[in-house]
């Protein structure tokens, strides 16, 4: 349950740049997002082959054209709105180890030229190893989610790394700092 009401808090308080993140909430939506990304870009791809196939100048066509592209415009701002949910909820990562939100400027820069590097290195591998035209195809696009979906949650979950900075932390509040249990508390 602690995995879906990240995905729900960190979709909610998409715009709320304020405030910290621990790790474990920040783990779990990374993860949720993860997994959600890769299904929606599946659930396009299907989409997307099966228009390919189309005759558009049949009624059936014609409807389904009309009935696929909202989908995949739907597609795009659900995308959309999981990057911006992603970066609010970074930034609020960076606050709780105690730097300023506009460090996440250079994070998502470093983290898209290693994605481009990685795709561009495993294009190339898994391309040059086939002749096949389709087959050059097919290794393009594993190489393209392997390198965009496994680099980028591996990539984000280095800001899940370092531990909470809890004293002198400006962005945090002062009554949020949490009082280890003790054995007196206990008892």
């Amino acid at each position: 349950m602690f995995f879906i009401t990240n995905a729900i808090d960190g979709y909610r308080k998409v715009f709320c740049y304020k405030g910290v993140t621990v790790r474990k909430p920040y783990f779990f939506f990374t993860l949720f997002q993860f997994v959600f990304l890769v299904l929606l870009d599946l659930i396009s791809d299907l989409l997307e082959s099966f228009t390919l196939d189309l005759d558009y100048d049949t009624l059936f066509g014609c409807v389904a054209l009309l009935l696929i592209y909202p989908i995949l415009l739907t597609t795009i701002s659900v995308i959309v709105y999981s990057f911006l949910a992603g970066l609010s909820f970074t930034v609020r990562r960076f606050h709780d180890f105690g730097l300023s939100g506009w460090w996440v400027i250079p994070y998502i820069g470093v983290t898209f030229v290693a994605l481009a590097v990685f795709t561009i290195l495993a294009a190339l591998a898994l391309g040059i190893l086939s002749d096949d035209e389709p087959t050059r195809d097919i290794a393009n696009k594993v190489a393209f989610i392997v390198c965009i979906y496994v680099a980028s949650f591996g990539l984000s979950l280095l800001a899940a790394l370092p531990k909470s900075k809890i004293e002198n932390n400006k962005y945090r509040t002062a009554n949020s700092i949490s009082i280890p249990a003790t054995d007196e508390a206990v008892s």
